[in-house]
């Protein structure tokens, strides 16, 4: 068996065995509403504005359920109609939500100091119940500071040895573990879903304060700096027979060259597709397995709650295979995956949600609509995305975030969604 047909056999082993031992789910899990609207959406909101007041102002702008921050990375967020606070500060890598510490190993999740205080997931849903709304679940996996400062050995590490430390590594056994131990305890609540955020590998920009180059760095040169060569990798990549070695002699070499003089390719490794396949097309391809293997694992860790997990995609394909996301593979194991259509207008939406919608037949395509500014664009651009997806068909969505958009903004659901 040659080494291709070797890792497609790797690769497929965890879908096989996914779609035999998760079917059931798929037929015993109750039905989504015709028309399901979801909005992101984080405690502190709900604590500081009153549970009751921000959920009927969400109900009565057309929204079916919440999608709380359960599980998050930290930041400094703008809060324009907070009445306690305009500026909030995030607990890096904080829980919102009360673990059941029996679940866990040596790594165990830090808890925010809003559950202390008597607030968490389950206050949220009991409230968002008496509404007649359903509670999702939105947790960011492996971008995790707190706990990677805390846990050096599960960071990813780049060919130079050295830690990413906002990154923890999917193919690390003990970060599947702790995710596994994770999403059972946020299971074990009664929400309808878990979003997953950041499930794959993160890269090198993804996210830490105050970062700091003193020379170019292209698509290209960005993928290579953030591609993790840590003991984990090492291992799972010679087990698929991955010539690991040359692929991480041919980053360092080309990265110190770049480093050395920031003009010597030009655009020869501008971008992922244009690194060399003789070296990259099997690596590309266990990268893939890995993540397909690791969803696999957190399907099966929540299958007898039966919770539906909806991983996040971007629409760009090059993004993709970046990351480790095979769209089809994914959705296969969890029956469906959260897009988010973060683009111009509804004219750049239709292709690449087109695309997604033709590589998970049958399956649940939520898409995801920022509504905020500028990043929306406005509420023309913001409804004609809607127009598009509608059009398409697609029944279920996503909208980013309540905290920090103007109240008034809530009205372009509504709006789009006919009501």
């Amino acid at each position: 068996m040659n080494r291709r047909s070797f890792l497609a056999g790797v690769a497929a082993l965890p879908l096989a065995v996914a779609t035999a031992k998760l079917k059931p789910i798929q037929e015993v899990l109750i039905a989504q509403p015709r028309l399901s609207a979801s909005m992101w959406i984080y405690l502190w909101d709900l604590v500081d504005e009153g549970y009751d007041d921000v959920l009927r102002r969400l109900k009565e702008n057309g929204l079916t359920s919440i999608s709380l921050a359960t599980a998050y990375h930290t930041g400094k967020f703008l809060a324009p109609h907070d009445p306690k606070r305009k500026v909030v500060f995030l607990e890096d890598g904080t829980v919102y939500y009360s673990p059941n510490a029996k679940l866990y190993g040596r790594i165990a999740p830090i808890v925010n100091s809003l559950v202390n205080d008597g607030h968490g997931l389950r206050e949220a849903k009991e409230h968002a119940d008496k509404f007649g709304m359903q509670t999702r679940s939105w947790v960011v996996c492996c971008h995790n500071t707190a706990l990677g400062m805390k846990f050096p050995e599960i960071t990813c590490e780049t060919a130079f040895g050295d830690k990413l430390f906002h990154n923890l590594c999917p193919s690390n056994n003990d970060v599947r573990v702790y995710f596994g131990a994770l999403l059972r305890d946020i299971a074990s609540h009664g929400v309808d879903a878990i979003e997953l955020e950041a499930l794959q590998f993160q890269g090198y920009t993804h996210g830490y304060h105050h970062e700091r180059e003193g020379i170019p760095l292209n698509s290209g040169m960005k993928f290579l700096l953030g591609l993790c060569f840590c003991p984990s990798c090492a291992q799972r990549a010679r087990a698929a027979r991955v010539d690991f070695a040359a692929v991480r002699k041919f980053t360092r070499d080309t990265l110190e060259t770049h480093f050395a003089n920031p003009s010597k390719f030009g655009d020869q490794y501008s971008s992922v597709e244009k690194l060399p396949q003789q070296i990259f097309e099997l690596f590309f391809e266990w990268r893939t397995s890995v993540i397909t293997s690791f969803v696999t694992e957190l399907a099966e860790a929540t299958h007898s709650f039966h919770v539906r997990l909806r991983p996040m995609i971007s629409l760009d394909p090059s993004a993709q295979k970046m990351a480790g996301i095979n769209v089809g593979r994914i959705a296969e194991i969890t029956g469906g995956v959260l897009a988010l259509g973060y683009v111009k207008d509804g004219a750049a939406l239709r292709p690449p949600l087109s695309m997604v919608q033709s590589q998970i037949p049958g399956k649940t395509l939520t898409v995801g609509f920022q509504l905020g500014l500028p990043e929306s664009g406005g509420k023309v651009e913001f409804l004609d995305r809607m127009k598009v997806a509608r059009e398409l068909g697609i029944s279920s969505y996503n909208f980013y975030n309540y905290g920090l958009v103007p109240q008034e903004n809530l009205s372009w659901i509504k709006e789009s969604l006919g009501g």
